[in-house]
């Protein structure tokens, strides 16, 4: 989807610097794509959970607190 963009765009007359930096992509990753051969964008983010992610039982404990009327009204932060 990124390199058809990028295609695109210059297709359309735009220069690449500016269309990379649209498209949130440094130069060098769509090079690289390229000539591995890969296609499109690979980034997916983190294939596994982290250790130190929240069960859903702590996610429901912090809702509770978050959510109570002492706290309701007050900012995240």
């Amino acid at each position: 989807m990124i390199l058809g963009l990028i295609e695109e765009a210059l297709a359309s007359g735009a220069r690449l610097e500016p269309a990379y930096r649209v498209l949130g992509v440094d130069p060098r990753t769509v090079q690289r794509w390229k000539k591995q051969g890969i296609g499109d964008d690979r980034r997916a983010g983190p294939l596994t959970k982290p250790r130190s992610a929240l069960c859903e039982a702590e996610k429901a404990a912090l809702l509770a607190v978050e959510n109570s009327p002492e706290f309701r009204d007050m900012s995240p932060k």
